[in-house]
């Protein structure tokens, strides 16, 4: 009877001592990405709050509320936060032009710089400390290129899909036009960073040059429009000087 018993008690003692070192993996993981999520949040708060030069790891893991030692274990320095808050802030954009934006592939391209104005006026000063730049010899060169290549992809990307539907020649260089884009929109932002131009003339600058780019490579049935658009955006630009 004795050795029936342990026999019948074997199984449901031994499937805890299974179980219980992936429950310690998971918990430790959840735990460890609930740090992550915290810490990137305080980073978020403070470059509102303090800007991108003046935001240290220090500050971080205080408003973070995690020792120094821990917030290094999981981003071993300030540009690792940085990049890590910059990829989510692209993500989150990126979400709201495939949600919201709605017509064809230029129409969009023209909708991204509608989306991204509103959000800088929804909160200027975080935009303010995303977008700052430091001189260039001071800059560091990884953390700007991993913050432009997902940049230049998204609006390849745009390109790309502009091309696809026929709005843009098939010979256009998607790289090289994005990139010409790119340029368009961030001397337009310097200008706004610098408080020379209101968020209202960014857009429509920025609009104003891409319209202009885009309808060099506009296929013959986009053309018109961008022609038209030019010729908008040029008097709505005259009448505001």
């Amino acid at each position: 009877m004795e050795n029936d018993l342990t026999l019948s008690l074997a199984p449901s003692l031994e499937i805890p001592a299974l179980e219980t070192p992936a429950l310690e993996v998971t918990r430790r993981e959840q735990a460890k990405a609930e740090r992550r999520a915290r810490i990137v949040a305080a980073a978020y708060d403070l470059l509102r709050e303090v800007g991108r030069e003046a935001l240290s790891m220090k500050m971080v893991a205080a408003r973070a509320e995690v020792a120094v030692s821990t917030l290094y274990k999981l981003f071993d320095s300030k540009q690792a936060i940085l990049s890590t808050v910059f990829d989510q802030d692209l993500e989150r954009f990126k979400d709201r032009v495939t949600a919201v934006a709605a017509g064809d592939a230029i129409e969009r391209i023209f909708d991204t710089v509608d989306f991204a104005t509103e959000i800088y006026r929804a909160d200027p000063k975080l935009q303010r400390a995303l977008l700052w730049r430091p001189p260039f010899q001071e800059a560091d060169a990884g953390l700007d290129a991993a913050l432009r290549e997902p940049r230049i992809r998204f609006w390849r990307g745009l390109v790309r899909a502009a091309i696809d539907e026929g709005q843009l020649k098939p010979s256009t260089d998607a790289n090289a036009l994005a990139t010409l884009l790119i340029h368009v929109f961030s001397g337009a932002i310097e200008d706004w960073m610098a408080n020379a131009i209101s968020l209202d003339q960014l857009r429509a600058e920025t609009q104003f040059g891409f319209a202009v780019a885009l309808s060099m490579f506009a296929s013959s049935s986009a053309a018109p429009r961008l022609r038209e658009r030019v010729k908008t955006l040029q008097q709505s630009l005259a009448a505001a000087a």
